[in-house]
């Protein structure tokens, strides 16, 4: 399986995936799915105006060096095909002649793919194929060529959104924004605090533990709001809305509240989640929780959640 900011693939969801998103994104130019039940011709589809794509997905989680080979070879493997099916080819093609010809993949690590790619195209071009185009081109596109499509893909296959982060932030990034944001930690040691009875044994190592794990539900969900912001950019404005609309309201829950202090801090992550869950019913309860860790670590470090 090969891991995504928007879930995980293997070869054949990747290729059920792509093609959804083919007949969205391209449905204009007419695209044509070539499926391979009566043989391979090194395709999964094509655009009447001259767009031929190939997908596919890596088997695991390689280094980048590696990832490169495998997807290095696979080009060069599928481009052959255009040269060793060209006169079938020309029986679904026509008069088109193909313009570009589309390596699909879920992610690539390294810049040589792209040069290897535009060497490709030279190179083809050289061969004088009666189905391509005088500016015959080779492109890679990875997973983010289709950001809006997700959405709609996710929704025909009754699946959820999910926002999945690659990467976390480190020990060390962790400290030096410590280093640097002393009155928000400090903010946090105080509210959690309130939450920790004085007689309590080893408190203050628990309260610097809650402390740790605000910090790094902030820091880390913050790299998930800004893959919504910058894939779903719809969908983040509705979230900052509706956490905007919830905050206003943290004044009045936390001067009214006549409970103990983690049972209002219990209380503000459930409605919040719940809040979360009808505003984005199509987004997957990971991402919901992330979320909702987020903005509780937000509203812990900034103070709009108070307590007395």
């Amino acid at each position: 399986m090969y891991k995504t900011e928007h879930g995980n693939f293997d070869g054949n969801s990747w290729e059920s995936f792509c093609q959804v998103c083919f007949k969205i994104k391209y449905e204009a130019e007419g695209y044509q799915e070539m499926p391979a039940w009566q043989g391979d011709l090194g395709i999964e589809g094509f655009t009447r105006n001259g767009i031929l794509f190939q997908c596919y997905c890596p088997n695991e989680e390689y280094n980048p060096d590696k990832l490169y080979e495998e997807q290095r070879d696979k080009i060069t493997t599928d481009l052959k095909k255009l040269i060793f099916n060209e006169a079938e080819l020309k029986k679904y093609l026509k008069s088109i002649k193909v313009k570009q010809w589309i390596f699909v993949t879920p992610g690539y690590k390294k810049k040589d793919i792209v040069k290897h790619c535009q060497d490709k195209a030279e190179e083809y071009k050289k061969l004088n194929l009666s189905i391509l185009d005088d500016d015959f081109d080779v492109l890679i596109y990875d997973i983010d060529f289709f950001a809006s499509q997700i959405p709609l893909v996710l929704n025909y296959r009754e699946k959820k959104i999910e926002i999945n982060p690659l990467t976390e932030k480190s020990d060390v990034e962790i400290a030096d924004w410590k280093t640097k944001q002393i009155s928000l930690v400090d903010n946090a040691i105080r509210k959690h605090g309130q939450r920790i009875n004085a007689s309590i044994s080893n408190r203050d190592s628990k309260i610097n533990a809650l402390t740790q794990n605000s910090i790094e539900h902030f820091l880390n969900g913050n790299i998930a709001v800004k893959i919504m912001q910058e894939k779903f950019p719809t969908d983040y404005e509705k979230f900052v809305r509706v956490v905007s609309l919830f905050e206003k309201k943290l004044t009045e829950i936390c001067i009214v509240n006549t409970e103990d202090n983690n049972t209002l801090y219990k209380q503000i992550e459930n409605d919040l989640k719940v809040k979360l869950k009808e505003a984005f019913s199509y987004i997957d309860q990971i991402t919901i929780d992330r979320l909702t860790e987020q903005v509780l670590a937000d509203w812990i470090l900034r103070c709009p959640i108070n307590f007395d």
